[in-house]
Order: C-alpha cells, then structure tokens, then sequence
C-alpha cells in the first residue's frame, strides 16, 4: 500500500548552502512522527518545502489521497487545499480578531458558495456559514478553548494560542497536520494538555502528523518514530527508545549545547 506522504532525495540549497540534503520521508496513514535535530538542522526548511513556501532545488513529494499528486511546484493554498496543513514556530493569529474569527477564517476556504452570495443573502450561503461557525464552535471545544469564543486571539494566554493555531489548521480539514514546535514556550501542565489534545485529535479525525519539537520528553512521549537531522542530513531514524541511545544523536545534541555555551 501505497504511503499517504513520501519524499525523495529532497535537497534545498540557498546559494552555496545545502539546507537540506536528500531528505527521504515515508509517512503512512495514522502515524504520529516526529522530525527532531539540534537548531539550524534543516527542519522548519522541510516544513517549508512540504507545504509549497519553498520550491526544493530538487527532489518530490508525493501526496497520495484519491491518487498520487506531485507536491513540487504547487502553491502553499492548493497544497492545502489537497490536505496538508501546518502550524508556525512563530505563532500567526489575527490579533485583534476574535478566537471564533480566527477559526472562520481557516475555515472559509472551505466554502463552495460564490464570493457573491453573501451579498444576495442566498440561503445556501447563509446555511454553509450557519455550519461554519457550529464547526469551528466544536472544533474550539475540542481543545478547550469554547469559553474563549469570544476574545481578542492577541489576548489569549501563549498556550492558548498554541492551541487555537492548531485549530486553525483543522478548520481545513487537512489529512496530515504538520506541527512546528507546537509546545515551546509551554509550561509543563500546558505540555500534558498538549499532548492529550494531539492523541485526541489524531485519533478522532483520522489524521496523521508530523512534529517538529525540541522538548525532548515531549517528543519520546509522543511520537510512534522518531526522524533526526543534523545540518541538513538524516543521522538516524527509529523508535523513541532507539533515538535516545544513538550515540551520533547523543554526539549532534551535546554539539550544540557546547556551541551555546562557548
């Protein structure tokens, strides 16, 4: 059986830096990954790559949903549209919009009325909206975030926020959810909630994710495999127990905590 994602020799260079090296990734429907390294080790870069914001210098990308898609070349809107969405490191919330707002907003691309009906009042818009908001309300709930509804995105605690970019991406209904340091900055308590909330969602809406995340415990406890990258190269892929015993990883880790303390 085919894989939902598969890349192949993915290579992106900026000049004469190679950001990422033959990167080959297999993900199979369900799985929960993750795509761990030292800072500056080319993750993000994936992402980037994975989701159209980056066009790779060479290599491809295989979406298998009603059949196989090539990746490369399409814009981040119509890769989305196919069942990817991701994310930020950076969160990326409207501010000064509400919580609901935000949610509607991810979810509106999903609208088949024409962008005039809203103005002729069309009943079939007004239902499709009536539907937009009782699905992003649920989808709120679904991470505990309904009570909120109402406020400003911008006031929102830092783990709340997390939270709701995650429900932005599932406003769009995507197949395979990337996640960009979805807990950094997260106390622990924030961490375990996180991490209920993920198990929840991969499992109530069939999806299969991929993490990226520096929090070690976080990831060993999380994920089914692990992917490790060091200066745009994979150095070692297996199960969390295997990761956490490999002496290149061990080795590429210490590396940069000898480099932040010199």
């Amino acid at each position: 059986m085919a894989p939902l994602l598969e890349t192949r020799n993915l290579t992106m260079r900026f000049g004469g830096l190679t950001a990422v090296d033959n990167f080959d990734l297999r993900l199979e429907q369900g799985e929960l990954v993750g795509l761990i390294g030292p800072n500056g080790a080319g993750k993000t870069t994936v992402f980037n790559m994975l989701t159209g914001r980056l066009r790779p210098s060479s290599g491809s990308i295989t979406l298998q949903t009603d059949g196989p898609v090539e990746l490369v070349g399409l814009k981040p809107n119509r890769i989305n549209r196919l069942g990817i969405a991701r994310t930020f490191q950076n969160i990326q919330l409207l501010p000064e919009m509400s919580v609901l707002e935000n949610v509607m907003m991810a979810w509106h691309g999903r609208l088949k009325s024409p962008f005039w009906a809203p103005i002729l009042g069309l009943p079939s818009y007004r239902r499709e909206e009536e539907a937009m908001i009782d699905g992003s309300l649920e989808l709120l709930d679904r991470v505990d975030l309904l009570e909120l509804a109402d406020a400003e995105a911008g006031s929102l605690a830092y783990g709340q926020q997390r939270r709701l970019e995650i429900v932005r991406a599932l406003a769009t209904r995507p197949v395979l959810l990337l996640l960009d340091e979805p807990a950094a900055g997260m106390n622990p308590n924030e961490t375990n909630d996180l991490m209920r909330i993920i198990t929840e969602i991969r499992k109530d809406f069939s999806l299969t994710i991929l993490v990226i995340e520096h929090d070690m415990k976080f990831v060993m406890g999380l994920c089914e495999r692990l992917i490790v990258l060091d200066h745009g190269v994979t150095i070692a892929k297996g199960l969390p127990e295997e990761i956490r015993k490999n002496e290149q990883v061990i080795t590429a880790y210490l590396g940069e905590r000898r480099r932040a303390a010199d």
